[in-house]
């Protein structure tokens, strides 16, 4: 019987010193998590760990991607209005920041999640994305109006979005904001989706597509792009616009800085006539990128000319 409750003491102490030091390592892990937590805080906004910011990858003269070389790696960086917008606020509040480009949109959206990334600007607000503590900062940056892009000589008058039916349309899947307003459009409306502007472009000039919906703003980054801005005229649509706000990751260990920033958008905003102009200026840095490249129209005839036959006799 003294062997039996022996026994069970023995197991009981074993079991009660196993919980003891279970407890202990978590209250370690704990404690280092915590520390680890409160050091990237304090440094949040520093050189050491700057606020990370980015934009979608193809949307001109907003945000693009540049891709650079540094040794045996690849690197991409986001640059554009919005993220010189964002480095030009961060600046004035003394924080280190860093724009962080992405191969992809998803990947970009994958990496904001989980808190790689601290804020996108630049996104229409979606309540989808509000999960996980995720914020959309008001003020918006910028309101981005929608047009009808036709070719000139081919113009319609558009006051209503009913005017288009009958009519072939395009928009660009990059653009992103087709998805937001498809359910708000007629139903009866014909509008295909382009991968991209240069699919766009082409339909248009091609007369694959009567008109072409896009932001006036990067539409005509784009036409200047393919030389073909004196080509086409906009003609905007009164019915709608879409925010493009900057939307902080619930998982950013730089949240403090959200009020900040929210405050500093609003207080820039005012000036209308100066955000107007620095968005026209990067119009037009975009086009002249691209100065010596040959015109869609000239590119498309190329490659639909006939082949001349060679006489070898």
């Amino acid at each position: 019987m003294k062997k039996y409750i022996f026994m069970v003491l023995t197991v009981i102490m074993f079991a009660l010193e196993c919980g003891a030091s279970s407890r202990y390592i978590e209250s370690q892990r704990k404690e280092k998590k915590e520390v680890n937590q409160t050091k990237q805080l304090r440094t949040c906004g520093l050189e050491d760990r700057p606020l990370r910011i980015t934009a979608f990858a193809t949307n001109p003269p907003f945000s693009w991607v540049e891709i650079k070389g540094e040794g045996n790696r690849t690197v991409f960086v986001s640059k554009g209005f919005l993220i010189d917008f964002i480095k030009e606020i961060a600046q004035e509040l003394n924080i280190a920041v860093e724009a962080v480009g992405y191969p992809t949109d998803s990947k970009m959206l994958a990496d904001f999640q989980v808190g790689n990334v601290d804020m996108i600007v630049g996104m229409y607000y979606d309540p989808k994305l509000r999960v996980g503590g995720n914020m959309f900062l008001t003020p918006s940056v910028i309101q981005n109006v929608i047009s009808v892009v036709f070719m000139k000589g081919k113009e319609k008058t558009v006051e209503k979005w009913e005017d288009l039916v009958g009519l072939k349309g395009v928009v660009r899947q990059d653009e992103q904001f087709y998805n937001y307003i498809r359910l708000m459009l007629p139903k009866t409306l014909e509008i295909a989706e382009a991968v991209d502007s240069r699919e766009a472009f082409t339909k248009l000039l091609t007369g694959e597509a009567d008109y072409f919906l896009s932001s006036p703003y990067a539409a005509e980054a784009e036409a200047r792009r393919f030389k073909m801005n004196l080509d086409v005229s906009m003609i905007p649509v009164p019915l709608m616009g879409q925010e493009l706000t900057a939307l902080y990751s619930g998982r950013s260990l730089c949240k403090k800085y959200a009020y900040e920033i929210a405050n500093k958008i609003k207080e820039k905003k005012k000036d209308k006539n100066a955000m107007k102009s620095n968005l026209i200026s990067y119009i037009n840095a975009w086009g002249q990128r691209f100065k010596d490249d040959t015109s869609l129209k000239s590119q498309l005839e190329s490659v639909s000319a006939p082949e001349t036959e060679v006489d070898t006799q």
